[in-house]
């Protein structure tokens, strides 16, 4: 190999490995960049170990190791960004110990190809178990994890069939090899870079990817009930073809009460609690301290109010232990039809009126609005239900 190939190589590994420290400062030292850029700093040692046509013994041993610690690193990095845990310790003192047997073995009289294949093994050992996880924990049809895995087999295909003719590499015979160490050299370069910055760059992609879904979803989502905010709301009742349906607003009752009475904590709980049961209706999201808002495609008025029903009723039913057992959890609902050119700002206000006749009407009721009548009639039905929890009571 030239010293300008080598010094090619070597400068787009620490290129790479430049990269990755930048793109870990900016995802908060995720330990899989971490790894990696360890892995890249192992190839920058190894290619500058034999970058000289005679290669000393110290250059031997440097190689033996760093070859080996490089896969192992590069392993650990997919590993890492598909979500498995790091391996375990069993499995990093296998590989010291195969490449220290091969550090021995260089000081027997024994065939050149069985003194590096202790530690050849481990890392193609390491190479195996990343392709594993990517095509355990990878998405199917997606295009990045497609290409990691091509990537990956390719190099770890490459490192297998290497490792008979490994030794020609450091400057050692093999009886079967009728190509030179300059041959070898100038194939794996080529060969390397291309598919090293390829597994470098899709990981790196993968871990951003994820990284920027989880942010959105951060953003997106309510923190406490795993429910979409109200930006998220509005963003998804807002599509352009969403069709008609009804909204419902939701409101716990004497929710300060709760707080004041039991505490913070069992106010937290009971949002959950609620919304638990709201996930089971329509497109739930929390758009207030404790309101929620549920967007029912297709639903009219009076589906809606059946739905809604049933979950006022359900919602008596829960007992959590962060209150008394007497405590009954109620809540208002107010209802209002979601036209398919209805602006959302108008559903919304539409529906708060709603709301605020069915708390004015004494809570735990659901109003229509529009609905003279409803008002009263759930009125009705709220008193009959506390006699009823008196009575049982």
């Amino acid at each position: 190999m030239t010293v300008s190939a080598i010094f090619a190589m070597t400068a787009l590994v620490a290129g790479l490995c430049v990269f990755c420290a930048v793109i870990c400062a900016s995802l908060q030292r995720h330990a899989a960049l971490i790894w990696m850029g360890v892995a890249l700093l192992f190839g920058i040692i190894e290619s500058l170990a034999l970058k000289d046509n005679s290669i000393t013994q110290l250059d031997l041993w440097v190689t033996t190791a760093t070859v080996v610690l490089s896969y192992v690193c590069v392993g650990e990095s997919v590993r890492i960004a598909y979500g498995q845990r790091r391996s375990s310790r069993t499995f990093f003192a296998i590989c010291g110990a195969a490449i220290l047997t091969s550090l021995a073995l260089l000081q027997l009289p024994v065939p050149h190809v069985l003194q590096f294949l202790p530690s050849q093994l481990a890392g193609a050992a390491a190479m195996m178990r990343a392709v594993i996880a990517v095509q355990r924990a990878g998405r199917r049809g997606d295009q990045i994890d497609t290409a990691l895995i091509c990537a990956l087999t390719l190099v770890s295909a490459i490192y297998i069939l290497r490792i008979p003719v490994f030794p020609v590499l450091v400057g050692r015979d093999v009886p079967f090899a009728d190509f030179s160490r300059q041959d070898l050299q100038d194939i794996l370069v080529f060969l390397f870079a291309i598919l090293v910055p390829a597994v470098v760059l899709l990981t790196i992609t993968r871990l951003v990817t994820d990284s920027l879904h989880l942010y959105r979803m951060r953003a997106e989502h309510d923190f406490l009930t795993n429910l979409p905010n109200r930006r998220a709301f509005e963003t998804m009742a807002n599509q352009p073809d969403r069709g008609s349906g009804s909204l419902v607003i939701c409101d716990i009752d004497n929710f300060k009460r709760i707080n004041d009475q039991y505490g913070h904590a069992a106010g937290d709980a009971v949002i959950r609690a609620v919304a638990s049961l709201l996930d089971c209706m329509g497109q739930p999201a929390r758009i207030g301290g404790e309101e929620f808002a549920i967007w029912l495609p297709g639903a009219d008025v009076e589906m809606a109010r059946r739905h809604a029903e049933q979950l006022r009723r359900e919602l008596m039913t829960l007992r959590l232990v962060e209150l008394t057992d007497d405590h009954v959890i109620t809540a208002s609902f107010g209802i209002a039809a979601y036209g398919r050119f209805t602006p959302l700002r108008v559903a919304l206000q539409t529906a708060d009126m709603a709301l605020y006749l069915a708390k004015n009407s004494g809570r735990n009721r659901v109003c229509v609005d529009g609905d003279p009548s409803a008002g009263r009639e759930a009125a009705r039905q709220a008193e009959r239900e506390r006699e009823r929890a008196r009575a049982a009571a």
